[in-house]
């Protein structure tokens, strides 16, 4: 026989809320993480100290009475800034591109799992509430399930995930 682990109320409401949060507070995670896994790296920063000391070196130079040394050292210094250039967009591309990766699997894995709880929690309540304070709405309120007087699973992930948007809008 195969036995099937069930949730409590309490847990159903918590674990779904936070799942709806989590939906929102996602992007901001990934995004903070991985600025910090592609930020400025040590040969980038050797690379414009480099080209620093190549400027403030023409900059001491006459163009006019040095000028095989001065374009000597104007082709080190754009060689060495496409190759700071280079470097900078492919970390950006890979950095772009590993960012909305993940953040679509977090929104695809999101909501296979509030499916999933809509699935096995569909007549289950989440707020069960004393009799008749729900009264104009409680049907709607309390939709797939039978009972009355309550917020279903799928009304309360309505509910939260409106609630979290406004909320999110208002500190924008």
């Amino acid at each position: 026989m195969i036995g099937y682990v069930t949730l409590c109320d309490m847990d159903l409401l918590l674990v779904s809320t936070l799942i709806c949060v989590l939906d929102h507070v996602t992007p901001f995670l990934v995004k903070f993480i991985i600025s910090r896994q592609y930020a400025r790296k040590k040969y980038d920063c050797d690379l414009r100290h480099q080209l620093m000391d190549l400027r403030w070196e023409m900059t001491g130079i006459s163009m006019v009475n040095e000028f095989a040394r001065y374009a000597r050292l104007q082709r080190k210094y754009n060689k060495l800034e496409s190759v700071l250039k280079d470097n900078m967009k492919q970390r950006y591309n890979w950095r772009t591109k590993l960012q909305l990766s993940l953040t679509y699997i977090s929104y695809v894995m999101n909501g296979m799992l509030l499916l999933l709880l809509i699935y096995m929690y569909n007549n289950a309540l989440v707020i069960d509430l004393p009799k008749d304070v729900l009264w104009p709405i409680q049907g709607l309120l309390s939709w797939p399930t039978q009972h009355k007087n309550g917020i279903s699973l799928v009304n309360w992930i309505m509910i939260a995930k409106s609630g979290i948007s406004s909320c999110k809008k208002l500190y924008k």
